[in-house]
Parts: structure tokens; C-alpha cells; sequence
């Protein structure tokens, strides 16, 4: 596509092969997948500053589901604010349009909403704060992340994690992630699936687009939310555990305590709990018992048989 780029494509690999028929909402009015784009110059490219959410469909006795769609919007606007945007889409009428996006495009196991400033000013201000806002519903392809049937191998990650001082962890914006990108390159080369990121004085961080639950015993302790993505997913899984009586504890966690930890796990929108058997040079219990016990409960929620299942999912329809 000379002169421009297809945007909600960024993140979450999705399928090309069949887009006939498929659209996009853009400010209000749906377009032609191939329609949705932007130019290169534009500021969005040219200063990583797209701001985004991830939300996962699911279906439920074949009603397509929205897992967390309230939360993800009212973090994509809390994004939009911390941006500078200055958006006049309220939280209600984005939800909407999601859900109207998602039966738009049957099909859909994803549901991208992106705000970009996509004016070409040739400078380092946009030309006006007012974004414009794309939701894009697709099936994912082969270029998602698949699971490892053994669980996944961590690598340290060479530079820390950015801290709040420079760039908030509860905002999602594209130029936040070309670290995560560069480091994970590196690791994929050298054998890994992915790295942990360090704090800046040397605790626990995350991963490049998710969280880890560090598991001693049976209690789960993760990291707060100064230093880390405020993520939907990890949201759920503190509420499954606690809902079969794991403790869990959210406050700084040492380097020493994930090493010495029993298990390891991811949590993201695309995995509510991928066992991790090995960080560097030091292998895990994969999958180890609370692992196995929170990722029966998110299978029990995502098959709408949960006692919280409605809490979370949200019907398309």
C-alpha cells in the first residue's frame, strides 16, 4: 500500500487471507479494511505515539464474548489522557462501537482500538490533540504467539524496564514497546521465547507485553502497579485465585525472590496463564499446581461456566 500503512495491524498478528468484506470503524463510520490506513509521515509513525488496547472475543454457546471490555476501554481512555489526547469519544460510545465492530466481522477473536495522531506536521507537535480512533475486529493468524507445550524459556533482559519518571507503565503506547521488541529479537536468536524485564534498581518488572505472577508455595505475589501495565488479564487472575482461597500479594518483588520462586507464569490477553519452565539458567515447576489450578478457572470463566463468568465477559450480539 504505497503512500501508507495499514494501522490496526500493529500488534496481535491477524489474519490476511480472507479480509473481503471485512471493515473498520473509523470515527464513527465503518471502511474497507484495505481503506484503513494512514500516511507514513504521519505523526502516529514518525514518533511512535499510537496509543492502543487488546481485547479478546471468545464464544460462548456460539454468541461471541468481549473478555474485560469495560476495563480495556477505560484504560484505552486513561491512555488517551496520559497522551495529551484529547478525545471526544466517552467510554460508552467506544464500548459500543467495539461490540458493533465485533458482529460487523464475524469471526473475530480479537478487537484492537487505537488512537493515533495522523496529521503530517513535519515537527514534533501533532497539529491538533484531537486523535482520530480506529476499532478493528479480526481472526488471528499464524503469526500470533503460540504456547509452548513445555512452557516458555525467559531471558533477562539486557536494559530495564523504562521507569514512571519517564514513561507511565499504565500507558499503552506504541513508542513504549520498541525496547521490548529489540530485546525479544535478541533473545528468539539466541534460543528464548521471550525476556523478563528488571525494574531500574533491580526488582521485578514484566515481560514484554505480559505480566508475571511469581509463585511461592500458595501465594501469588506480583509487582504493583508503579512499575508495571495495569493489565486487564492480571486483573482476572487475581480474582480467580483469590475466588479458590490463594493468597495473593501485590508490592515489589526482589530479583532473588523469581529465582528462588516455585513457579513462574504469564498472564496476557492472548494467555491467562503460560507456565514459564525456565528464566536464564534456572528451570521451574511447568506447570506447577497453582499455575494448573488458575489456568483450570480461566478455562472455566472463558467457557462462560464460571460463577464470575458474567462479571467478565461481556456478549456481542
Amino acid at each position: 500500500m504505497a503512500g501508507g500503512l495499514w494501522l490496526p495491524s500493529m500488534s496481535n498478528g491477524v489474519s490476511t487471507s480472507n479480509l473481503s468484506g471485512r471493515t473498520v470503524w473509523v470515527d464513527g463510520e465503518f471502511v474497507r479494511y484495505e481503506d484503513a490506513r494512514i500516511h507514513v509521515l504521519s505523526h502516529a509513525t514518525q514518533r511512535g505515539t499510537t496509543v492502543f488496547d487488546v481485547v479478546r472475543i471468545v464464544p460462548v454457546n456460539s454468541v461471541p464474548h468481549a473478555i474485560g471490555l469495560a476495563e480495556h476501554v477505560e484504560r484505552f481512555a486513561r491512555s488517551m489522557e496520559l497522551m495529551g489526547m484529547e478525545s471526544d469519544r466517552s467510554v460508552p460510545e467506544l464500548i459500543e462501537a467495539a461490540a458493533r465492530t465485533v458482529v460487523a466481522n464475524p469471526g473475530a477473536s480479537i478487537v484492537k482500538i487505537v488512537a493515533t495522531w495522523s496529521e503530517v506536521p513535519l515537527r514534533t507537535l501533532p497539529v491538533s490533540l484531537v486523535p482520530k480512533i480506529w476499532i478493528a475486529a479480526a481472526a488471528s493468524g499464524p503469526n500470533v504467539d503460540t504456547p509452548n507445550a513445555s512452557g516458555v524459556k525467559l531471558r533477562t533482559a539486557t536494559a530495564p524496564k523504562l521507569p514512571a519518571s519517564i514513561l507511565p507503565p499504565s500507558l499503552k503506547v506504541a513508542a513504549s514497546y520498541a525496547v521490548g521488541v529489540r530485546e525479544r529479537m535478541a533473545a528468539v536468536a539466541a534460543g528464548y521465547d521471550d525476556v523478563l524485564f528488571k525494574t531500574i534498581d533491580g526488582g521485578l518488572a514484566e515481560a514484554t507485553t505480559q505480566s508475571l505472577a511469581v509463585v511461592k508455595g500458595q501465594t501469588i505475589a506480583l509487582p504493583p502497579l508503579d512499575v508495571v501495565l495495569d493489565s486487564i488479564t492480571r486483573q482476572m487472575m487475581i480474582e480467580l485465585a483469590q475466588h479458590v482461597g490463594i493468597d495473593v500479594e501485590v508490592r515489589s518483588i526482589s530479583w532473588s525472590e523469581v529465582e528462588r520462586a516455585d513457579e513462574l507464569y504469564l498472564s496476557s490477553a492472548n494467555h491467562c496463564a503460560l507456565p514459564v519452565r525456565a528464566l536464564d539458567d534456572r528451570t521451574y515447576a511447568c506447570p506447577g499446581p497453582v499455575t494448573e489450578n488458575v489456568r483450570d478457572q480461566a478455562e472455566q470463566l472463558l467457557s462462560g461456566h464460571h460463577s464470575i463468568s458474567s462479571r467478565w465477559l461481556t456478549a456481542l450480539e
